[in-house]
């Protein structure tokens, strides 16, 4: 039979592993809690070795404005849905007048990040001389989630091809389905990275530049302000300075205060 000093020191050290997995609970917990303030950003992840950069520089720009901010990869289409389900916080960019157009559920920060050129891709072999007015009757192909090119492609007479974000490009135009394909300069640069065997057979052709904002869900109003100067400062330190060194990127002009 057990003494009674053998029956304390059993309840004492039932009592110290009660307290220590309370403890160690209450950590989860808490550790669980700070990883849902965390406001989720759709973050386009056909970036590809370019999305660990804005990545890095977006999440930093949260931290100086005092929020905590995680990144979801998604195709542009994707986030553009989840956006509008609000199961997303925000978009890490998107082009000017988006909100307007598609989603007035989303608040734009008014401190342009940049402006990107759009471009049209063609193969040499190709009658397409590369001006907007050429493409009208042509079938030229974008991506999913390109709302600008999307919007702007039919204007110019042009017979639109949408496309998901992972298709092979470059098969795609050399077996006919598309004779122009419209993208922004930084995925023209990844798609001249498949011609590496032939650079002569593809052809760039600029044709507009469209400024980009940071987006918000208008649930986060209440940290507009805090963004903007944020984004403001890291724009003028020098934060942004990897990002627009992109080729197709150059820097947008600030907004008045």
């Amino acid at each position: 039979m057990a003494s009674r000093g053998n029956i304390k020191n059993l309840i004492r050290c039932v009592l110290i592993l009660v307290s220590a997995s309370s403890i160690s609970l209450a950590s989860s917990a808490t550790q669980g809690n700070e990883t849902q303030s965390c406001l989720k950003l759709g973050a386009d992840e056909s970036l590809a070795q370019f999305y660990s950069l804005f990545d890095g520089v977006i999440k930093g720009v949260y931290e100086r404005a005092g929020f905590c901010a995680q990144s979801v990869p998604l195709s542009p289409k994707r986030i553009e849905q989840m956006l509008k389900a609000g199961t997303l916080d925000g978009d890490w960019v998107r082009v000017e007048g988006y909100t307007e157009k598609f989603n007035p559920d989303l608040l734009p920060i008014p401190a342009p990040l940049f402006r990107l050129e759009a471009v049209f891709v063609s193969l040499a072999n190709s009658d397409f001389d590369g001006s907007p007015a050429d493409v009208a009757g042509r079938r030229v192909g974008y991506q999913a989630g390109f709302r600008w090119i999307e919007q702007n492609l039919p204007s110019l007479g042009a017979e639109t091809v949408e496309i998901p974000a992972a298709m092979p490009i470059r098969d795609l135009l050399e077996r006919g389905r598309f004779e122009v394909f419209a993208t922004d300069g930084v995925r023209a640069n990844f798609l001249r990275a498949s011609f590496l065997d032939n650079p002569a057979a593809l052809r760039i052709h600029p044709w507009a530049k469209m400024a980009f904002y940071h987006l918000v869900h208008k649930r986060h109003a209440d940290k507009v302000e805090a963004l903007k100067a944020a984004f403001n400062e890291a724009l003028a330190d020098g934060t942004f300075d990897t990002i627009l060194r992109l080729p197709g990127l150059v820097r947008a002009e600030p907004v008045e205060n």
